[in-house]
């Protein structure tokens, strides 16, 4: 009987890790912010990874066929677009840390929502949405538009320009603790 209950026990616990894999639900970035921008660990998740890259490969897909281009989404391609998206999601913790310090949370929100209502006034914005990104509204919110508000509302509160914010950007990746488990 009990190496019955030690196998069922086992297959458990293998039926657990395959679907952890399979979910990509495993951590496969770890940053932490400097002490000035709050210095909270934040884990980036494997397949927040793949959507940001999944919407992004989607994007190119859709712009070669409507170029008419015979190039093809290619295995050096996606592993571009994978690494873009984890530095991408990188940028977004560190613009979102240094909005959460400055207090300007609010303002976020209220940008973020006047932008949302202003594209959902447009005609099948869902749908170009899908057809564009594959994402849906509230995808479409947490990847593309909350993060474009927090870096403009950044921009405007320090009165910078873009070059300002990249190099502020890369200042911070310099100071904060990134750890990579996955290529």
């Amino acid at each position: 009987m009990r190496n019955a209950a030690t196998a069922f026990a086992f297959l458990i616990v293998l039926g657990v890790v395959t679907l952890i894999f399979a979910m990509q639900w495993y951590p496969a970035i770890l940053v932490r912010t400097p002490d000035a921008s709050g210095g909270r660990a934040h884990i980036i998740w494997e397949y927040q990874i793949n959507q940001v890259a999944d919407s992004a490969i989607t994007y190119y897909k859709n712009a070669l066929e409507n170029a008419s281009s015979s190039l093809q989404v290619t295995a050096g391609i996606r592993r571009d677009a994978h690494e873009k998206s984890a530095e991408t999601l990188i940028e977004n913790i560190l613009v979102r840390d240094a909005v959460r310090v400055g207090g300007w949370e609010k303002e976020t929100d209220a940008l973020v929502t006047q932008k949302i209502a202003e594209y959902n006034n447009q005609p099948n914005f869902g749908v170009a949405l899908s057809l564009v990104y594959g994402l849906d509204n509230s995808g479409f919110t947490e990847l593309i538009a909350r993060p474009e508000a927090e870096r403009e509302i950044l921009k405007t509160k320090k009165g910078w320009d873009d070059a300002a914010l990249a190099a502020w950007i890369e200042e911070e990746k310099k100071a904060s603790r990134i750890v990579r488990f996955s290529d």
